[in-house]
């Protein structure tokens, strides 16, 4: 029986990873079969191949086993997780010999920076935010001595995120502040950031703004509401109807002839009862001939 070797892997999140079974290089001609025990949540599955029998898998979510010309063995897993970290065990058997590696993988991130300034109680603080997996650490460069730095902590899904706060000493330029996260991981990578600027709303001028838009929204509803006022009494007005006589005495009388006195209309169009006298007449001319 062999005894198991361990050995630890760091690899970058969301990449494809190609995981080495052994050191060992075994002719495929040479090898009997290659078993790989997957830790999938709470228990495992298993992907195997071998020479003389069908290849095996209950995994199901795209991992497979490949293996090289020269006789080297690995385990391909597509875009790793965070769900995909654990102890990944290679157990393989050949004709002169066998097996066993235990592999630690762990996941990591490169740490993404982001950096601005804050205005408080009339002090300005740098706030720097690094996010990567493990949790990074910050550390400041500056052109004086400060330590008036705070640090929290919090874990955003697969990644963790640290926030440090500077609180910088009055009358004193930001241009050559540089916040730097170094990663606790396997390559220590180093980000850095310099480019701090204010936010556009910070606790100074939040309530100032928060009533300008308050004002803003009053005024608003209070010109719409005289507005609608004014509309009604103008509609009043125009739909009013207007039965009074005109003001100049010329105009009164020229009216009063109009509705006292035969109408144009009843000039050119007779009544009906001229109209039925004149028929009349008609009909006893037409008779006496």
């Amino acid at each position: 029986m062999c005894l198991p070797v361990y050995r630890n892997e760091f690899v970058e999140l969301g990449t494809t990873v190609t995981l080495k079974c052994s050191n060992t290089k075994i002719a495929w001609n040479d090898m009997i079969f290659v078993i790989w025990k997957i830790p999938m949540r709470d228990t495992y599955c298993i992907i195997a191949v071998a020479k003389n029998d069908s290849d095996h898998d209950t995994c199901h979510d795209g991992k497979k086993q490949n293996h090289t010309a020269d006789g080297t063995y690995h385990l391909i897993i597509p875009k790793f997780s965070v769900q995909d970290e654990g102890n990944y065990t290679c157990d393989t058997l050949y004709q002169e010999g066998g097996s066993v590696e235990i592999i630690r993988v762990s996941a990591w991130a490169r740490p993404h920076l982001t950096g601005w300034l804050e205005n408080e109680g009339g002090h300005t603080v740098a706030v720097c935010e690094a996010t990567g997996k493990p949790a990074a650490s910050i550390y400041w460069e500056t052109p004086w001595n400060s330590s008036s730095i705070t640090q929290t902590s919090k874990n955003t899904g697969q990644l963790s995120t640290v926030i440090s706060r500077l609180y910088l000493p009055q009358n004193t330029s930001y241009r050559n502040l540089i916040c730097v996260a170094t990663a606790n991981d396997a390559m220590h990578t180093v980000t850095r950031f310099s480019n701090f600027t204010f936010t556009f709303i910070d606790n100074v001028k939040r309530p100032i703004i928060v009533y300008f838009v308050l004002g803003s929204i009053i005024a608003s509803l209070t010109g719409l509401y005289i507005m609608r006022k004014k509309l009604t009494i103008i509609r009043k007005l125009c739909c009013k109807p207007n039965n009074q006589l005109p003001n100049n005495p010329d105009e009164v009388q020229i009216y009063t002839d109009l509705q006292s006195g035969p109408s144009i209309y009843n000039t050119l169009f007779p009544t009906v009862q001229e109209t039925q006298a004149q028929t009349e007449i008609y009909v006893n001319t037409e008779r006496h001939h």
